[in-house]
C-alpha cells in the first residue's frame, strides 16, 4: 500500500462513527478553538501510542492470542457503558454539569479497536515510523477528528449547559457502540 492509499484508508476508517468520534463530538461542547486543539493533539498522540507498539511488537502476539483482542473490546465496551451512564443523568443545579474532556477522549481512544486495525492491517510495509507514513497518518487522523469536533460544535453549540436531549442522544450512541463491541467480543 502506498502512502496516498494509506492516508485515504485511514480517513475512511476514522471518519466512520465510532466511540472516539462520539466522545470528540460531545467533548467539543463549549470549547474554544484552543481547547479543541488540545483534544485533537490528545487523539493523535493516543492513536500513535497504540499504533506504534502494536505494529512494531505486538502484532504477532495478538494474532496468536485472539482472547486478548476480545479483552480489549470488552474493556472498551465497559468504558463506553460508563460514559453513557454518566451522560444520561440529569445534573442538578448544585452539581457541576457533565463534561467530557481530554481524559475521556484519551481513555476512549486507547480502547478504540480502530487503532489496532490500522496497526495490524493498514500500515504500508515501511511502517508507521517512516516519515511519509507518519505524516500521512497525522494529517488523515487530524482531518477526521476535526470533522467530528466540528459536527459536535454545530449540533451542540458553543456555550451554556449541554441540552438534556443532546446528552441523552450522545449517551444512546455510546451505549449502541458498547453493545456492538460487547457482542463482537463474545
Amino acid at each position: 500500500m502506498d502512502t496516498h492509499a494509506f492516508a485515504a484508508s485511514v480517513v475512511a476508517l476514522l471518519i466512520l462513527p465510532g466511540p472516539t468520534n462520539a466522545v470528540l463530538a460531545m467533548a467539543s461542547h463549549g470549547l474554544k478553538v484552543s481547547g479543541m486543539g488540545v483534544l485533537l493533539v490528545a487523539v493523535i498522540l493516543t492513536y500513535l501510542a497504540v499504533i506504534v507498539p502494536v505494529s512494531l511488537f505486538l502484532g504477532p502476539f495478538l494474532q496468536q492470542h485472539p482472547a486478548v483482542s476480545q479483552g480489549v473490546k470488552l474493556a472498551s465496551a465497559t468504558w463506553m457503558f460508563y460514559l453513557a451512564l454518566k451522560l444520561w443523568g440529569r445534573p442538578s443545579r448544585q452539581t457541576q454539569p457533565v463534561a467530557l474532556g481530554v481524559r475521556q477522549v484519551v481513555a476512549t481512544t486507547l480502547l478504540n479497536p480502530k487503532a489496532i486495525i490500522i496497526a495490524l492491517a493498514m500500515l504500508p510495509s515501511r511502517g508507521i515510523l517512516a516519515p511519509d507514513v507518519f505524516l500521512s497518518f497525522v494529517v488523515a487522523a487530524s482531518g477526521a477528528s476535526c470533522i467530528w469536533l466540528s459536527i459536535g460544535r454545530l449540533v451542540l453549540g458553543e456555550g451554556g449547559q449541554m441540552p438534556l436531549a443532546a446528552r441523552r442522544c450522545g449517551s444512546a450512541v455510546l451505549f449502541g457502540f458498547c453493545v456492538s463491541l460487547a457482542v463482537s467480543a463474545l
